[in-house]
Protein backbone atom coordinates (compact mmCIF):
# COMPACT_ATOMS: atom_id res chain seq x y z
CA UNK A 1 0.00 0.00 0.00
CA UNK A 2 2.65 2.61 0.94
CA UNK A 3 4.17 1.54 -2.92
CA UNK A 4 1.11 2.46 -4.27
CA UNK A 5 0.54 5.77 -2.07
CA UNK A 6 4.14 6.62 -3.26
CA UNK A 7 3.21 6.04 -7.03
CA UNK A 8 -0.04 8.03 -6.84
CA UNK A 9 2.10 10.90 -5.26
CA UNK A 10 4.95 10.65 -7.39
CA UNK A 11 7.32 10.89 -3.84
CA UNK A 12 9.22 7.52 -4.20
CA UNK A 13 11.85 9.50 -1.36
CA UNK A 14 9.09 10.33 0.98
CA UNK A 15 10.05 14.08 0.63
CA UNK A 16 6.40 15.77 0.02
CA UNK A 17 5.08 13.54 2.81
CA UNK A 18 6.73 11.53 5.45
CA UNK A 19 6.93 7.75 5.53
CA UNK A 20 5.49 7.82 8.89
CA UNK A 21 2.67 10.57 7.75
CA UNK A 22 1.80 8.29 4.76
CA UNK A 23 1.39 5.11 7.47
CA UNK A 24 -1.12 7.36 9.83
CA UNK A 25 -2.76 8.21 6.55
CA UNK A 26 -3.19 4.91 5.93
CA UNK A 27 -4.34 3.47 9.29
CA UNK A 28 -7.15 6.86 9.21
CA UNK A 29 -8.11 4.80 5.97
CA UNK A 30 -9.16 1.64 7.31
CA UNK A 31 -10.43 2.95 10.11
CA UNK A 32 -12.95 5.16 8.04
CA UNK A 33 -13.80 1.85 6.67
CA UNK A 34 -15.42 0.60 9.30
CA UNK A 35 -18.21 -1.04 9.73
CA UNK A 36 -19.08 -1.45 6.20
CA UNK A 37 -15.81 -3.56 5.75
CA UNK A 38 -14.49 -5.10 8.68
CA UNK A 39 -12.45 -7.93 9.78
CA UNK A 40 -14.17 -11.51 10.94
CA UNK A 41 -13.23 -12.72 14.48
CA UNK A 42 -13.86 -15.90 15.75
CA UNK A 43 -13.21 -17.24 19.07
CA UNK A 44 -13.70 -20.61 20.57
CA UNK A 45 -12.18 -20.68 23.74
CA UNK A 46 -14.99 -20.00 26.26
CA UNK A 47 -16.11 -23.52 27.77
CA UNK A 48 -19.24 -24.07 29.55
CA UNK A 49 -19.32 -24.86 33.73
CA UNK A 50 -21.72 -26.56 35.45
CA UNK A 51 -23.29 -24.27 37.60
CA UNK A 52 -21.38 -20.88 35.61
CA UNK A 53 -23.96 -18.53 33.82
CA UNK A 54 -21.60 -15.74 33.24
CA UNK A 55 -18.20 -15.20 31.14
CA UNK A 56 -15.95 -13.02 30.27
CA UNK A 57 -15.26 -12.29 26.70
CA UNK A 58 -12.05 -13.52 25.45
CA UNK A 59 -9.02 -10.88 24.52
CA UNK A 60 -9.45 -10.00 20.88
CA UNK A 61 -13.47 -10.51 20.11
CA UNK A 62 -14.13 -8.01 23.19
CA UNK A 63 -14.35 -4.58 20.70
CA UNK A 64 -15.89 -6.00 17.89
CA UNK A 65 -19.59 -6.14 17.14
CA UNK A 66 -20.90 -9.52 17.83
CA UNK A 67 -22.84 -11.53 14.91
CA UNK A 68 -23.32 -14.82 16.45
CA UNK A 69 -22.89 -16.57 19.39
CA UNK A 70 -23.11 -20.29 19.71
CA UNK A 71 -22.96 -23.57 21.42
CA UNK A 72 -21.80 -26.86 21.02
CA UNK A 73 -24.17 -29.33 21.19
CA UNK A 74 -22.18 -31.70 22.97
CA UNK A 75 -18.42 -31.74 24.06
CA UNK A 76 -15.66 -32.36 21.34
CA UNK A 77 -18.67 -32.51 18.92
CA UNK A 78 -17.47 -29.63 16.89
CA UNK A 79 -21.29 -28.79 16.06
CA UNK A 80 -22.70 -25.51 16.87
CA UNK A 81 -26.06 -24.11 17.13
CA UNK A 82 -27.03 -20.63 17.71
CA UNK A 83 -27.19 -20.33 21.68
CA UNK A 84 -30.56 -19.38 23.21
CA UNK A 85 -31.60 -16.41 25.90
CA UNK A 86 -28.41 -14.67 26.27
CA UNK A 87 -27.36 -11.19 27.46
CA UNK A 88 -24.22 -8.73 26.94
CA UNK A 89 -22.92 -6.73 29.71
CA UNK A 90 -20.56 -3.95 28.24
CA UNK A 91 -17.22 -3.10 30.14
CA UNK A 92 -14.23 -0.54 29.68
CA UNK A 93 -12.01 -3.95 30.22
CA UNK A 94 -14.25 -6.99 28.57
CA UNK A 95 -17.65 -7.38 27.84
CA UNK A 96 -19.70 -10.29 30.47
CA UNK A 97 -22.28 -12.94 28.21
CA UNK A 98 -24.46 -13.55 30.52
CA UNK A 99 -26.99 -16.85 30.09
CA UNK A 100 -30.46 -16.12 31.16
CA UNK A 101 -31.97 -19.79 31.45
CA UNK A 102 -31.80 -21.84 34.77
CA UNK A 103 -29.86 -24.28 33.07
CA UNK A 104 -26.95 -24.42 31.01
CA UNK A 105 -27.50 -24.39 26.69
CA UNK A 106 -25.24 -27.85 27.09
CA UNK A 107 -23.50 -29.82 29.02
CA UNK A 108 -20.64 -28.96 30.97
CA UNK A 109 -17.48 -29.06 29.14
CA UNK A 110 -18.97 -27.86 25.88
CA UNK A 111 -17.34 -24.69 23.77
CA UNK A 112 -19.20 -21.56 22.87
CA UNK A 113 -17.90 -19.98 19.45
CA UNK A 114 -18.36 -16.17 19.15
CA UNK A 115 -18.05 -14.46 15.73
CA UNK A 116 -17.48 -10.19 15.73
CA UNK A 117 -17.08 -8.05 13.39
CA UNK A 118 -13.94 -5.93 13.67
CA UNK A 119 -12.06 -3.22 12.71
CA UNK A 120 -9.13 -3.42 10.60
CA UNK A 121 -5.81 -3.74 12.47
CA UNK A 122 -3.54 -0.50 12.33
CA UNK A 123 -0.41 -1.06 10.39
CA UNK A 124 2.27 -0.21 13.33
CA UNK A 125 5.86 -0.72 11.31
CA UNK A 126 7.94 2.93 11.26
CA UNK A 127 9.97 1.60 8.43
CA UNK A 128 9.61 0.86 4.70
CA UNK A 129 11.34 -2.53 4.90
CA UNK A 130 9.31 -3.70 8.28
CA UNK A 131 6.21 -2.21 6.50
CA UNK A 132 7.01 -4.81 3.78
CA UNK A 133 6.43 -7.82 6.78
CA UNK A 134 3.08 -6.41 7.57
CA UNK A 135 -0.40 -7.70 6.22
CA UNK A 136 -3.93 -5.91 4.87
CA UNK A 137 -6.13 -7.50 7.91
CA UNK A 138 -9.26 -6.19 5.20
CA UNK A 139 -11.04 -8.65 2.84
CA UNK A 140 -8.90 -9.66 -0.49
CA UNK A 141 -9.44 -6.84 -2.86
CA UNK A 142 -10.46 -4.01 -0.86
CA UNK A 143 -7.09 -2.93 -0.02
CA UNK A 144 -7.09 -0.01 -2.77
CA UNK A 145 -9.69 1.73 -0.21
CA UNK A 146 -7.02 2.78 2.34
CA UNK A 147 -4.74 4.39 -0.86
CA UNK A 148 -7.80 6.55 -1.86
CA UNK A 149 -8.48 7.72 1.57
CA UNK A 150 -4.83 8.60 2.11
CA UNK A 151 -4.67 10.50 -1.13
CA UNK A 152 -7.21 12.55 0.22
CA UNK A 153 -5.21 13.57 3.16
CA UNK A 154 -2.16 13.48 1.49
CA UNK A 155 -3.25 15.91 -1.33
CA UNK A 156 -4.47 18.45 0.78
CA UNK A 157 -1.20 18.80 1.96
CA UNK A 158 0.50 19.00 -1.79
CA UNK A 159 -1.40 19.89 -5.02
CA UNK A 160 1.21 19.34 -7.41
CA UNK A 161 4.53 20.48 -8.10
CA UNK A 162 3.70 24.40 -8.48
CA UNK A 163 2.59 24.13 -4.85
CA UNK A 164 5.61 24.00 -1.68
CA UNK A 165 2.98 23.76 0.91
CA UNK A 166 -0.78 24.11 1.68
CA UNK A 167 -0.70 27.58 2.89
CA UNK A 168 -1.56 30.35 0.34
CA UNK A 169 2.01 31.45 -0.04
CA UNK A 170 3.47 33.85 -2.17
CA UNK A 171 5.01 30.68 -4.69
CA UNK A 172 1.26 29.27 -5.21
CA UNK A 173 0.09 33.02 -6.17
CA UNK A 174 2.75 33.04 -8.68
CA UNK A 175 2.16 29.34 -9.51
CA UNK A 176 -1.93 30.24 -10.19
CA UNK A 177 -2.60 27.84 -7.24
CA UNK A 178 -5.20 28.85 -5.13
CA UNK A 179 -7.26 26.61 -2.34
CA UNK A 180 -9.83 25.58 -4.84
CA UNK A 181 -7.43 23.62 -6.86
CA UNK A 182 -6.67 21.63 -3.32
CA UNK A 183 -9.96 20.90 -2.40
CA UNK A 184 -11.27 19.60 -5.24
CA UNK A 185 -8.53 17.23 -6.09
CA UNK A 186 -8.76 16.33 -2.29
CA UNK A 187 -12.15 16.27 -2.65
CA UNK A 188 -11.80 13.61 -5.65
CA UNK A 189 -10.50 11.55 -3.95
CA UNK A 190 -12.16 11.38 -1.18
CA UNK A 191 -15.21 10.75 -3.42
CA UNK A 192 -13.41 7.88 -5.23
CA UNK A 193 -12.84 6.08 -1.71
CA UNK A 194 -16.50 6.56 -1.25
CA UNK A 195 -17.46 4.99 -3.93
CA UNK A 196 -15.54 1.89 -4.22
CA UNK A 197 -16.55 1.47 -0.66
CA UNK A 198 -20.43 1.93 -1.50
CA UNK A 199 -19.72 -0.94 -3.79
CA UNK A 200 -17.65 -3.09 -2.06
CA UNK A 201 -19.70 -3.05 1.80
CA UNK A 202 -19.82 -6.39 3.01
CA UNK A 203 -23.35 -7.96 4.22
CA UNK A 204 -23.64 -6.85 7.91
CA UNK A 205 -25.88 -10.04 9.89
CA UNK A 206 -28.31 -8.60 12.28
CA UNK A 207 -26.90 -9.08 15.85
CA UNK A 208 -27.76 -9.18 19.30
CA UNK A 209 -25.18 -6.92 20.63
Amino acid sequence: MVDDLRDRLNDQGDTQVPLLTKVRFLNRGQAAMYPRIFRMVRDTSLVLATGQFEYSFPVGVGTGKVLTMEVESTPTSSRFTSLGRYDIIPSLTSPTLVLLDQELPAAAGSGMRITTADRLIPFAATTYPALQSELYTGPSGTEELPVLYAMGLATARALDDRMDYTRYSATQVNNTVDPNDIMQVSQFWFAQFELLLDRMQMPYPVSRN
